[in-house]
């Protein structure tokens, strides 16, 4: 899968530089545990490159369990399974609810250098090239594949240079707004045109 890099990338590893862990399992007894009710995030809240948080639920855990699932800001959100497309979604954690965790089937990325750049990590678990890693690692059946822990640690990812990671993401970003507004004048454009077209025929 490793592909040539330009002078100065290096090929490395998701768990070189990224903390990788689970989320709490949903239906565990909690007996003699001291238990506190938190939101959690589902497979459905984590898109591919966004989170939808139109819909929070709330689960159980114990309070000496807080520390290990508890989401920061920064965070990789990135999805176990599902449909065999849907593997490997993933989305920043931006501490858009406080105090939140998540569910066993989310993985919990977690930059190990202060400097890492999340953002290129998402754009690039989210790319073309990714998505072929998990789409051939993953475990599938009918319609469903899954990846384990291990799996996603052996990730490879490309890492240019810190400053060129910033450089690339922002054009990224500005690339993908520009997106939008050409969509949105379109889109503007078709309601026009189609108000014009309701004015006319109501004429005839």
């Amino acid at each position: 899968m490793h592909y040539s890099l330009p002078n100065g990338w290096t090929w490395s590893r998701l768990e070189d530089i990224v903390d990788i862990s689970s989320g709490v399992t949903i239906g565990r007894k909690l007996n003699g545990k001291e238990i506190i009710v938190l939101p959690y995030l589902r497979v459905a809240n984590v898109q591919r490159g966004y989170l939808d948080l139109d819909v929070i639920k709330e689960i159980e855990i114990a309070k000496d369990e807080i520390e290990r699932f508890e989401l920061k800001e920064k965070d990789l959100l990135i999805t176990e399974g599902g449909d065999w497309d849907k593997v490997g979604r993933t989305a920043i954690w931006k501490a858009e609810i406080p105090l939140c965790i998540h569910q066993n089937h989310i993985f919990k990325a977690r930059c190990l250098l202060v400097k890492q750049n999340e953002q290129w990590i998402e754009k690039y678990m989210n790319s073309t090239i990714a998505r072929e890693y998990f789409a051939n690692a993953s475990k599938q059946t009918i319609n469903l594949a899954s990846i384990n822990k291990t799996q996603l640690r052996g990730c490879p990812i490309p890492l240019p240079p810190l400053a060129e990671q910033h450089r690339i993401v922002a054009k990224v970003d500005q690339l993908m707004a520009l997106c939008d507004r050409i969509e949105g004048a379109i889109a503007a454009a078709q309601a026009k045109q189609t108000d014009l077209l309701n004015a006319v025929m109501a004429q005839v």
